[in-house]
């Protein structure tokens, strides 16, 4: 082991400088995943609220058919279409496909605000993440070098004075 001791403050070195590189690049690794998520949930709102606009648009074609059935029904059984009860059956059929296209409408934008704010707290996220690696990297690599100091250098104090005495006896002087 003697033959290490003069390798040692080197092999700590290393052993500090691998131990910052390495947290540094996991941390980026992290921020990098996190900022991946933030895209695809971005993405999944949008996909979401293109559902929902399907949805409305679904909704509208089925109000049309039943205006046109009902519009249909009222001629066949010669009755004018545009008047009394087949345009009051009308008239309800579209309020209540409008409501449903407005709810629709109304996720779709929350589908997108959402998908927005997950985006951006997990962009968020992941600066911190980066931040707290190299903050964690710059810690370790202090520590190792005040641990390094404080065994590479000899005890600073300072020793106490020696006196020495001769052996020749010299009287004080009056």
């Amino acid at each position: 082991m003697a033959f290490l001791a003069p390798i040692l403050p080197a092999l700590q070195v290393i052993g500090t400088v691998v131990s910052v590189v390495g947290t540094i690049q996991a941390s980026r690794a992290q921020a990098q995943a996190q900022r991946i998520q933030a895209k695809q949930s971005e993405l999944q709102g949008r996909q979401n609220a293109l559902a929902y606009n399907r949805q409305a648009l679904q909704v509208f074609e089925r109000q049309e058919r039943l205006a046109a059935m009902a519009r249909a029904r009222a001629a066949a059984g010669g009755v004018d279409p545009f008047t009394g009860s087949p345009l009051t059956i009308q008239q309800a059929n579209a309020l209540t496909a409008g409501r449903e296209m407005e709810i629709a409408r109304q996720n779709a934008q929350t589908a997108i605000y959402g998908g927005l704010a997950q985006s951006q707290s997990l962009q968020a996220a992941a600066t911190l993440t980066q931040q707290q690696g190299l903050t964690s990297a710059l810690s370790t690599a202090g520590m190792q070098a005040y641990q390094m100091s404080r065994t590479a250098l000899p005890n600073t104090q300072a020793p106490a004075p020696v006196v020495e005495r001769s052996s020749l006896y010299v009287p004080d002087r009056p």
